[in-house]
């Protein structure tokens, strides 16, 4: 599990749109390859990111790989 803040208030997307921007500039991928798959009106959300494995991501942000 990964916990994130964000400081762009939960209205009109902008939440998640910072969620998603600040997780394709950590894991060097464009903004169009990570999308909020579920949970889009809730603090825990699920977030494909399309080009990378669960273990490069891991890297990326700094955990090793299970």
């Amino acid at each position: 599990m990964l916990k994130m803040r964000v400081s762009a208030p939960p209205e009109n997307g902008k939440a998640n749109a910072a969620v998603e921007a600040l997780l394709a500039e950590k894991l060097g991928v464009p903004r169009s390859a990570v999308t909020i798959i579920a949970g889009k009106v809730a603090q825990k959300k699920v977030v494909e990111i399309q080009g990378l494995s669960l273990s490069e991501v891991m890297v990326k942000l700094g955990d090793k790989p299970a």
